[in-house]
């Protein structure tokens, strides 16, 4: 970590107690040095108040780590256009401002995942403004698009340094001269607790724990025959055509989605040998992956697909299980690591292919290597280097511009 580390005002597009992504792994590894105020977005009272486990939102500013605090605006409605979700961020500056005074954050960093943040720009007394741009917003906004590209254009004019997650997004956003590439990561250490209780073990010893393991969720733990897995929400970017077309190719395979399913695949009429486990915790996922025999990626070609870089490629990686994926950017630059395949036909050998070589150590231990050589402590040490050399008036200080 570099020698003087600056508190942070991150502004979230994810709710700290959801599934973590970028937002909660880089402000844990950053409030380890630093102090943290995490904002959430804002949540209707109504969805609160039905809900239990959102009852501590009712809070409003709440201590989760020894420097990490969490301020959640509820509010009557959720804003969902992108400019009230502006408006919103406008008039709530002054309840983070207030926030982090009393948690005396001073000239802290504004670290932004959305582009209505842009409202926080200039209003927190902070020293700088990032952009992180984690996905591409206006093919993910759902309503009005261009109006999320020009609330966005805005963000990356106030902001000092934009990171981004992808190469497509590095070239969507390099005219501005402050984008550098920070891909995502895995989380090492919390997979290698939940698979070994040390969450600093070797990759060795990591594989051992992986190779002995008998155990296996209670969901899968009656399935006969090869698991294959697909990790994460299965919403619109998920192929679930090619997904059940394999499945029906192959009835002998189990095919398991470990996440919330969307709709067409709810409304689908499922083969015997599709395995629909729900959302499951952070807690639990680490087991899913330990028991798959391959993982699977399949993604419906567009903007999506274009432009992400997703968490559970490096988690498969880091676990050595083999991937297959369609031919998306983020997976076709993993090379050799993983294979991809754009039709049924094609995933199906790709998955028979990645079965005979289970027992492949030396392959095995190369997924691992990578896993372990991109981490969030990794990435964050790149990111506070930017920083650092951005507050310092160098802003490509830390690395060249594009990232590894």
């Amino acid at each position: 970590m570099t020698d003087r580390v600056p508190d942070v005002i991150c502004a979230s597009a994810n709710h700290w107690t959801g599934l973590p992504t970028s937002k909660q792994h880089l402000m844990q590894v950053v409030s380890r040095s630093a102090s943290v105020l995490y904002v959430d977005p804002p949540l209707d009272v109504f969805s609160v108040v039905g809900r239990r486990r959102r009852w501590p939102k009712l809070l409003g500013l709440r201590r989760v780590d020894e420097r990490l605090w969490v301020l959640s605006p509820v509010v009557p409605s959720h804003p969902s256009s992108p400019r009230s979700r502006l408006e919103f961020h406008r008039r709530h500056a002054r309840r983070v401002t207030k926030a982090a005074t009393s948690l005396g954050l001073e000239r802290p960093v504004l670290w932004a995942f959305a582009p209505e943040h842009v409202a926080y720009a200039g209003s927190l007394g902070e020293s700088l403004v990032v952009y992180h741009a984690a996905d591409e917003p206006a093919a993910t906004s759902g309503a009005d698009p261009e109006a999320t590209s020009a609330i966005e254009r805005d963000m990356i004019e106030a902001a000092d340094l934009v990171f981004v997650v992808s190469q497509a997004l590095l070239d969507a956003k390099a005219d501005s001269g402050k984008a550098h590439r920070l891909p995502n990561a895995a989380d090492r250490r919390h997979f290698a607790e939940a698979i070994t209780g040390d969450p600093e073990a070797s990759r060795d010893e990591l594989g051992a724990a992986l190779a002995a393991s008998r155990g296996a969720p209670s969901v899968l733990a009656g399935l006969e025959g090869p698991v294959i897995m697909y990790g994460g929400a299965a919403y619109g970017w998920f192929d679930e055509e090619l997904f059940l077309g394999v499945a029906r190719a192959r009835p002998e395979w189990n095919l398991v989605v470990v996440g919330p399913p969307g709709r067409a695949l709810r409304e689908s009429a499922l083969p015997g040998n599709v395995t629909l486990a729900g959302r499951r915790s952070y807690a639990e996922f680490p087991s899913f992956v330990a028991r798959c025999d391959v993982a699977v990626q399949p993604l419906r070609e567009g903007a999506f697909a274009t432009h992400c870089d997703p968490i559970v490629l490096y988690e498969y990686l880091l676990c050595g299980k083999p991937v297959v994926a369609t031919p998306f950017p983020a997976a076709l630059e993993r090379g050799d690591l993983l294979r991809t395949a754009d039709t049924v036909g094609g995933f199906v050998t790709g998955i028979e292919e990645a079965l005979r070589e289970t027992d492949d150590l030396p392959l095995r231990r190369e997924r691992m290597r990578f896993g372990y050589a991109n981490t969030w402590e990794g990435r964050a040490e790149q990111a506070l280097k930017l920083i650092s050399g951005a507050l310092e008036g160098d802003p490509g200080r830390g690395g060249a511009r594009g990232g590894p």
